[in-house]
Formats: structure tokens, C-alpha cells, sequence
């Protein structure tokens, strides 16, 4: 005995998992860049922590 909707829940499945390895693919090349440019411009990360702060900070 089949039910009647499992081959769309299989379909549905196959399809969620396309998605999760896709996301997964970004994820890593965007962390690979992220480590990338990390290595290439240390430093900067604090600038730019240091800069936003300042726009929070009201002025007199």
C-alpha cells in the first residue's frame, strides 16, 4: 500500500536537500573570502568596529 502524497513529499525532500548543499556551497565560499580578505587586510576589521561605534555615540 502507497500513500498518495509520498511522492511529492519525496519530491519535496529531494528538493530541500538541493537547497541545504547550495547554501552550503555559499556558506563556505563566503567564508573562504571572508578569510581571504581577513588575511590580506588586518586591521581593518577594528577600524570599521571603531567607526560604526562612533555613529551611535550622540553628539553635543
Amino acid at each position: 500500500m502507497k500513500c498518495k502524497e509520498c511522492p511529492y513529499i519525496i519530491e519535496r525532500l529531494k528538493q530541500q536537500e538541493e537547497t541545504i548543499a547550495q547554501l552550503v556551497d555559499i556558506i563556505g565560499s563566503t567564508n573562504r573570502r571572508l578569510m581571504e580578505l581577513d588575511q590580506r587586510q588586518p586591521g581593518v576589521e577594528h577600524q570599521v568596529i571603531r567607526e560604526r561605534s562612533s555613529l551611535f555615540i550622540p553628539s553635543k
